[in-house]
């Protein structure tokens, strides 16, 4: 195995490590504005 299969590899981890991040993000982001929601409703 060769150094391009392991940048392939490398690669391919950090774009599934991207989209998990921004995933968790838009998701907290999402939380914290239904929780400011309620406060306001309430």
């Amino acid at each position: 195995m060769n150094a391009k299969f392991y940048n392939e590899i490398k690669n391919i981890l950090n774009i599934a490590r991207n989209k998990v991040y921004k995933t968790a993000n838009f998701i907290m982001v999402e939380t914290y504005w239904n929780i400011g929601k309620s406060i306001i409703e309430e």
